[in-house]
């Protein structure tokens, strides 16, 4: 699938605010906070669902399109990096940042994975 292809169809899923393709405003996803690890991406496709995160996920199962999916970018061993081919999709689920539930008797916490 044709590079452009995969961006259009990106855009009807998420919107075109939400697919960032240029260095600069993807360069902050590829390197983790400690400045160690570097890689490249096609883009960086930010949903707001789950529903939107399936969609990305099923378009790329279906061009053959790696992912890497990223949450805080706090990655301590790079797994939150795309390597340097600059072949794969990063996934931002930043935007999943809700609290689902707050359980004070079990000290436990229920969050999206952009928390």
């Amino acid at each position: 699938m044709p590079q452009s292809d995969l961006i259009e169809q990106f855009v009807a899923i998420v919107g075109a605010d939400n697919v960032l393709t240029a260095a600069n405003d993807m360069a902050p996803h590829l390197v983790d906070w400690r400045g160690r690890y570097h890689g490249l991406a096609r883009c960086v496709v930010r949903p707001a669902t789950t529903s939107e995160v399936s969609s990305i996920v099923r378009t790329c199962a279906q061009a053959g399109v790696a992912i890497v999916p990223q949450g805080g970018n706090t990655s301590h061993c790079g797994a939150s990096i795309p390597d340097r081919s600059g072949e794969a999709v990063l996934i931002s689920l930043s935007r999943l940042n809700k609290i689902r539930a707050i359980d004070p008797a079990n000290n436990t916490i229920t969050v999206e994975a952009g928390c």
